[in-house]
């Protein structure tokens, strides 16, 4: 496998899960509940990080990954720790670009409206929630793809 290849994968995932911890760093500044232009100025950002870091390290570990899964051919299936790796990468793609990044999107939209007086501040509260929620999905599955990868645990397959 090539060591490029493998350090692109490493420096999207960086990127990637960099970014979320970025985001909730930023969710955590005083006044982003409570101050209309806090959390106007906390959503954007967040999807300056977003179009920066978050899709694009998302994009790099995806590509490099199915690269060098297209390069080890039919192993992948017969890997199971690898299989394992690729189906909660899958998960986070999907979670990422179904339900996240919308999610986001909706939110620096609402937290326009709130510094514009048109809307009141706590709705960004039931928005921010579903995002947290999904939001740790990801940081899960992040850690525990690390994890895999790292380990290469054995599940269920004989020793050699």
């Amino acid at each position: 496998m090539s060591k490029a290849i493998k350090a692109l994968h490493l420096i999207g995932v960086i990127m990637f899960f960099g970014s979320i911890l970025g985001h909730i760093t930023v969710g955590l500044v005083p006044g982003v509940a409570d101050d209309p232009n806090t959390a106007l100025f906390a959503r954007e950002a967040i999807a300056v990080a977003t179009t920066y870091l978050t899709l694009p390290g998302l994009a790099l570990a995806l590509l490099s990954g199915i690269y060098m899964a297209a390069k080890r051919g039919g192993s992948v299936f017969r890997t199971r720790w690898l299989m394992l790796h690729a189906l909660f990468g899958t998960v986070i793609v999907l979670n990422a670009a179904l339900v996240l990044y919308p999610i986001g999107q909706e939110l620096l939209e609402a937290a326009l409206q709130v510094a514009k007086g048109a809307l009141p501040i706590d709705q960004l509260g039931d928005m921010a929630g579903r995002e947290a929620a999904f939001g740790a999905v990801n940081v899960v599955l992040c850690l525990v793809m690390v994890f895999v990868a790292v380990v290469k645990p054995r599940i269920g397959q004989p020793k050699l």
